[in-house]
């Protein structure tokens, strides 16, 4: 779905004229206040950057999943579409990251959209090959993106090249969800003290104000952070179209932490009033069988539809004829989703909680809820009153087109370049 849309988007010619102008929204581009083992091991040692003398720049990601990946997401979206740009802008980018498997990925060196993505290792393993790779090949590059999830690769011990750390948001409780007892405490102990301490002389970029006061929190100086949003693609526009039926929408990734589960129980709830809602739920993730049995119990298979992964169009149509879209999760660093959904004139529930209650302007392009009640009552009020819908569909769209994917790609250049 999201590989789909980036290649989609770079076969197309962009009009610079169009999106060089004002930037798209405030802050962007400032900064604010101002697998195999063995085989990975032989690889690694052969790898290089493929000099080419017309590439102005030789820039470096580390990322744990590339698009491939069945578990990619919003951090994903976020690095392979500024590449992309970095790519037609004319530098040469190197992706080092996991490698999901040959029934995902079956090159472990790729080119996609000019992108050099090299996989090695798998999610755990990945941090050791990666270190190598930058041991080995970091000089020759000119700037070295270190993208953190949770835990970042510590490229900043291993070589004298300029490296920026990117911080989407800061997990805290989400270590325990995630991770068995001893591992969350020394996730949070890696996430709370160590990176702070390592990169602390490193500019470190993330993507919402309420991320950047949490990392104030954690001790990162202001002087060192830097606010580029996430930008947002369109690859099928098309009008609203409503369906008969009020409709909920949720497209995303179907983790445990995302807590689809809770939607679904909500759904069911509002049927009292609403006795012929239907939710429609696009994307995969672990807890795919988790909530096919939740559908199951609850008797929701006519209220319920589990749509799996989706390409561009579905997911268009999907968002174009939902009423609302709803996002029960608790720890975003940015709704990358919720603008996607505003952007087909969406309107949008969230929790208010960091990152989405920067990426929902509240009664504005849709509600935010402090509590379960709040978050059924939000929904049930935007689909029974059409005219704060229809006046919340049409600001959702001009919100949505304030964010870019060409300007967060100039921002994030101009603070590597600033190292």
């Amino acid at each position: 779905m999201r590989e789909e849309a980036i290649k989609v988007r770079h076969r197309k010619k962009l009009n610079r004229a169009d999106i060089t102008g004002q930037l798209p929204y405030p802050g962007i581009g400032t900064q604010p206040a101002q697998v195999d083992v063995q085989t990975d091991a032989k690889e690694v040692t052969q790898l290089g950057v493929q000099q080419d003398d017309t590439f102005s720049l030789k820039i470096l990601a580390l990322n744990w999943r590339c698009l491939r990946h069945p578990q990619a997401g919003g951090a994903e979206v976020n690095l392979f579409e500024q590449a992309g740009h970095w790519i037609e802008m004319g530098h040469n980018v190197t992706v080092v990251t996991s490698n999901p498997g040959r029934d995902h990925a079956p090159e472990r060196r790729e080119n996609f959209v000019g992108i050099n993505i090299i996989r090695l290792g798998n999610r755990f393993t990945v941090y050791f090959f990666a270190m190598l790779y930058v041991l080995l090949f970091g000089w020759r590059y000119d700037y070295i993106l270190d993208v953190s999830n949770g835990i970042p690769f510590f490229s900043r011990l291993f070589t004298r090249t300029p490296v920026t750390l990117v911080i989407h948001h800061v997990h805290g409780e989400q270590w325990a969800s995630e991770f068995s007892a001893k591992v969350a405490r020394f996730g949070q102990f890696l996430e709370n003290k160590i990176t702070p301490w390592v990169y602390r002389k490193c500019s470190v970029i993330t993507v919402s104000p309420t991320t950047e006061q949490a990392l104030l929190k954690l001790g990162y100086k202001q002087e060192q952070l830097a606010i580029v949003y996430n930008g947002v693609n369109v690859v099928f526009p098309m009008k609203r179209n409503e369906s008969k039926k009020p409709t909920v929408a949720y497209v995303g990734r179907l983790k445990k932490y995302k807590r689809i589960d809770r939607l679904i129980e909500f759904v069911d709830e509002l049927r009292h009033e609403f006795p012929d809602i239907h939710l429609e739920i696009a994307g995969i993730g672990d807890a795919d069988a988790e909530l096919e049995a939740l559908i199951d119990d609850c008797q929701l298979v006519n209220f319920v539809t589990l749509h799996g992964y989706v390409d561009e169009l579905t997911k268009a149509q999907i968002l174009s004829r939902a009423h609302v879209f709803a996002t029960p999760s608790m720890h975003e660093g940015w709704g990358i989703s919720v603008i996607e959904a505003n952007a087909y004139g969406c309107p949008a529930v969230a929790y208010n909680v960091p990152g989405l209650a920067a990426s929902i302007p509240n009664n504005e392009t849709g509600l935010l809820a402090d509590d379960d009640d709040e978050f059924i009552e939000a929904i049930a009020r935007i689909l029974r009153d059409d005219p704060l819908r229809q006046r919340m569909s049409g600001f959702a769209k001009q919100w949505a087109g304030m964010f870019d994917w060409y300007a967060s790609s100039l921002s994030t250049l101009s603070v590597m370049m600033e190292e």
